[in-house]
């Protein structure tokens, strides 16, 4: 499963994301990439499942958060700590796209405030992002054609809820999604996302 990183730059409305965003993306897309790797079901209609490892993120434009759903910053950052397994379920289509469902039952969340700097930005500057909040999310997330095989729109996203904690110690209630869009001619859209912490 491979995107061209300079499409990720765009919102829906067409101007650029900020840099955290597009490197989470980046990072949960990489993760996603392992599965593309497993030999894929030989038989239209067939399936399969495995554990694997997984990683998740989130933008919310309204707030300014980012929450990224695997490890923290200090390791994903450079590809590390994607060791929280998650069931994958992979279809192939008579078409011949496979058509992948992951459920993520137990996801270590970190959300931060974008306006206070690039996560990863500041981990590779050897400094620690603070979050403003940080918990446990169970996530569903479904890509209608995991190898991008351009024959159709190929829709991707998924939705996480949970608890998280904030630095006061409050609990929180968070829910958060994204729809993603790949169009035959290769064109990345990102169609809604958003992120909802309610104390």
């Amino acid at each position: 499963m491979s995107r061209n990183a300079d499409n990720l730059h765009l919102d829906r409305t067409g101007r650029s994301r900020p840099a955290a965003a597009v490197l989470a993306a980046v990072i949960a897309t990489l993760v996603m990439a392992q599965v593309a790797t497993a030999q894929p079901p030989a038989n239209s209609g067939s399936v399969s499942r495995h554990t694997d490892a997984f990683g998740v993120s989130y933008f919310d434009a309204n707030d300014g958060w980012l929450a990224l759903g695997g490890p923290p910053p200090e390791e994903g950052c450079f590809g590390l700590g994607f060791d929280d397994p998650a069931e994958f379920m992979e279809v192939q289509t008579g078409a011949g796209p496979i058509v992948v469902v992951v459920h993520q039952a137990d996801l270590p969340v970190f959300v931060y405030d974008i306006a206070a700097g690039d996560p990863c930005g500041i981990v590779h500057g050897g400094g620690t992002p603070v979050p403003l909040y940080e918990g446990s999310i169970r996530t569903v997330w479904t890509d209608n054609d995991l190898e991008a095989s351009l024959t159709r729109t190929n829709s991707i996203g998924g939705s996480s809820t949970g608890w998280v904690i904030d630095a006061d110690g409050n609990r929180c209630r968070f829910t958060a999604h994204v729809r993603l869009m790949v169009t035959r001619q290769g064109e990345f859209r990102v169609l809604s996302e958003g992120i909802t912490i309610t104390c």
